[in-house]
């Protein structure tokens, strides 16, 4: 529990240290999430597919021997080739999360993320200007 009447400024050069790194940690993570990519393949390796971290296809690439499946075995080994790439990039994902001991169960949207890191900085800002003035008033 939180006793202001034993808090010194000390404690809020402390804790707005120790805040600071922590945005930087987080902020590192997030930079970190931006380049994960997962691959998959699918027809024995004629069929190669990149997503992201939150899933989204990137790139798709097609030997073109590939073009002489059957149209129905080709978006078969196509949609294997996207999970397969999706799977890695969520693999990826959740380990670089649980690393930094955050845990997750689906894979964070990164918008969402910064927003809320973003909104979290700005809160904690508010309230230590706010034990600062009262600090200088006290």
């Amino acid at each position: 529990m939180f006793d202001s009447t034993n808090f010194e400024l000390e404690d809020l050069e402390r804790f707005s240290r120790d805040a600071e790194q922590e945005i930087r940690r987080l902020a590192g993570i997030e930079g970190e999430l931006r380049e994960i990519h997962g691959t998959g393949t699918g027809a024995d390796g004629l069929i190669s597919v990149t997503a992201n971290g939150s899933g989204q296809v990137e790139k798709i690439d097609l030997n073109p021997r590939v073009m002489r499946l059957d149209s129905h075995v080709l978006a078969a080994e196509l949609m294997k080739a996207i999970d397969a790439a999706r799977a890695d990039g969520e693999r990826k994902t959740n380990e670089l999360l649980s690393g930094a001991g955050i845990s997750v169960d689906t894979p964070p949207n990164l918008d969402e993320l910064q927003e809320r890191m973003t909104v979290t900085y700005e809160a904690f800002a508010r309230s230590m200007d706010g034990l600062s003035r009262r600090l200088d008033r006290g």
